[in-house]
């Protein structure tokens, strides 16, 4: 009996259910009829529906459920930047951010697509000097991928991370490179090297190099300038892809750590057509033979460091001053051995001069008497107005230096701000 009543119940309540579903149905086709009316849609769950909703994200769509019946808009995100700035053109937005330094304009490219893409412009990456900064070998990759034409990172340190020695990107727009008393592994450095092929000028003082790092910098045929003072590592090997840049004209190998016939090799070999050369600091290897070679076959030289080798005699600056008519800068501080010069002498000058077989004009000797050079007879300071010759006494040379106390703000002559 409990079981007939419990069946009917159910029955029952079926034919309820259906009926509702009949005006459910019904009042729902009535209600889209509306919405088609009024210019909408109503909401469905196919997929058709919702890839319409998807594609046209500003239709106005009504729902036909008993629980969502608001409205569904596009909600469009509000631009951070000012409405004003927005309208400026690139250009003009360009040359707000040349006046900007590199840490600044990095900051800018985080705002948004198009700060970003107007802060990596290529004009904005021409120079970057950084001084005395520590940066990972990933980094440094990261920079010079930036199309960066003149670098300088003196006195940095470049640390390895994950065991990632070696720069993987070519580098074929950088061709001022100041890596001057940097802190780096040379299987990075040789790295870095070998993925420049167009560098100009290259200064690497104070660094570990090997007979590898001088091959990738022999690639480098346009090379002008070379720094290489006081460098460790270099030996005969490396020096023989040194000696074949024949476009070279600076070369600055001061106190660098060479043995005796890798020393001989390089002076014999000596680049034609160089013209400015600093070989100080060798003290007791560099002669005058070796000097006298030399000044026969470099004879275009216009400016010439031999400070502190002191086995150089008065013969051999002689014959240096005889064979190079164009000299205009001779240093010699510190070389003791140097006693009265037959052609330093003021009435060969002049009469030298005089026929146009002598353009010096500058003379630096520290820790030598004035009477050696010139003298007792001559007052020297008289006669610097007549003999047309300065001696400014400087301490430190010039040659191939990328940056000087005066001008810590240029990459050679390329002006270009510390960045901080």
């Amino acid at each position: 009996m409990t079981f007939l009543s419990f069946s009917k119940m159910e029955d029952s309540r079926e034919s309820t259910l259906k009926k509702n579903d009949v005006i459910d149905s019904a009042s729902s086709s009535s209600y889209v009829e509306g919405c088609k009316d009024l210019g909408a849609y109503s909401l469905e769950n196919t997929q058709v529906s919702k890839r319409s909703r998807y594609l046209c994200p500003d239709t106005k769509i009504w729902s036909t459920g008993p629980l969502n019946t608001y409205v569904y808009k596009h909600k469009q995100k509000k631009c951070l930047m000012n409405d004003n700035f927005v309208k400026l053109p690139e250009e003009i937005v360009l040359k707000i951010f040349q006046m900007m330094d590199k840490r600044t304009l990095v900051t800018c490219t985080r705002v948004c697509h198009k700060w970003r893409s107007i802060a990596y412009d290529k004009s904005l990456w021409q120079q970057l000097n950084i001084y005395s900064r520590s940066m990972s070998i990933s980094t440094l990759d990261h920079l010079l991928a930036r199309n960066i034409k003149y670098f300088s990172a003196s006195h940095s340190n470049f640390y390895i991370l994950q065991n990632q020695y070696s720069c993987k990107t070519p580098f074929p727009k950088l061709q001022y490179l100041d890596l001057s008393s940097v802190s780096m592994h040379f299987k990075t450095l040789r790295s870095l090297l070998r993925q420049c092929s167009n560098l100009i000028k290259l200064s690497l003082e104070n660094c570990s190099v090997d007979s590898l790092c001088c091959q990738y910098i022999g690639c480098n045929t346009n090379l002008k300038v070379l720094n290489l003072a006081s460098t460790v590592g270099l030996n005969r090997d490396g020096l023989e892809h040194i000696v074949s840049l024949q476009n070279l004209e600076e070369l600055n190998v001061a106190w660098a750590k060479l043995e005796d016939d890798s020393l001989r090799y390089l002076i014999a070999n000596m680049i034609s057509n160089i013209k400015c050369l600093n070989i100080s600091g060798f003290t007791y290897q560099l002669n005058d033979f070796d000097l006298s070679r030399m000044s026969s076959r470099c004879t275009k030289l216009i400016e010439l460091d031999i400070s502190d080798n002191r086995n150089i005699t008065a013969s051999s600056l002689d014959k240096i001053l005889e064979k190079n008519h164009k000299l205009e800068v001779l240093t010699m501080n510190r070389c003791l051995n140097i006693y009265t010069p037959r052609l330093l002498n003021p009435t060969e000058i002049i009469r030298r001069k005089r026929i146009s077989i002598m353009s010096l004009r500058e003379v630096n000797y520290i820790h030598l008497k004035l009477n050696i050079i010139f003298g007792d007879e001559y007052n020297i300071l008289d006669n610097i107005p007549y003999l047309d010759l300065k001696i400014p006494n400087n301490i430190c040379s010039g040659i191939c230096r990328p940056k000087l106390a005066h001008n810590e703000h240029t990459i050679w002559e390329i002006r270009a701000f510390i960045d901080s």
